[in-house]
């Protein structure tokens, strides 16, 4: 009886310590990041050299290599009267990642998506969603 309880523990924790490695090797995916490769970014811009509109305060709710999903605040700036001096506008936004690539044999999202909290147009916009490819190039 204790050798057979001796080869269930065995086998238990085999299994247990098999799921938790497979487990952390499939949800290291990471996201294009302005041509970094980062890991769950808390901002992201398709205009990397003046940021001048994105996402910030990403909070993410899921993460793993089929996508992840979050929320965060979409941000533009009105450049009036110049860009330094320009206001800024926001909008509470849902946001998807996808489109996942193998890259220097990591997972990567390249595509960011997203739409207004309220269904509202997002500022300077007449649609309340958007979305772009991530950067995958640094400057």
């Amino acid at each position: 009886m204790i050798i057979l309880l001796a080869v269930a523990t065995v086998i238990g924790i085999s299994f247990g310590t098999f799921t938790y490695l497979h487990q952390a090797v499939s949800e290291q995916v990471y996201a294009y990041d302005c041509g970094k490769i980062d890991y769950k970014p808390a901002s992201l811009t398709p205009y990397c050299a003046d940021a001048g509109v994105g996402v910030s305060a990403i909070k993410w709710e899921t993460w793993g290599a089929s996508g992840a999903t979050g929320t965060g605040k979409f941000g533009i700036n009105l450049c009036e009267p110049t860009c330094v001096q320009g206001k800024w506008e926001s909008a509470d936004v849902t946001i998807k990642l996808s489109k996942s690539v193998l890259d220097k044999g990591k997972r990567v999202l390249t595509r960011i998506d997203f739409e207004t909290v309220d269904g509202k147009n997002l500022p300077l916009s007449n649609k309340p969603n958007n979305g772009w490819d991530l950067e995958t190039k640094p400057l």
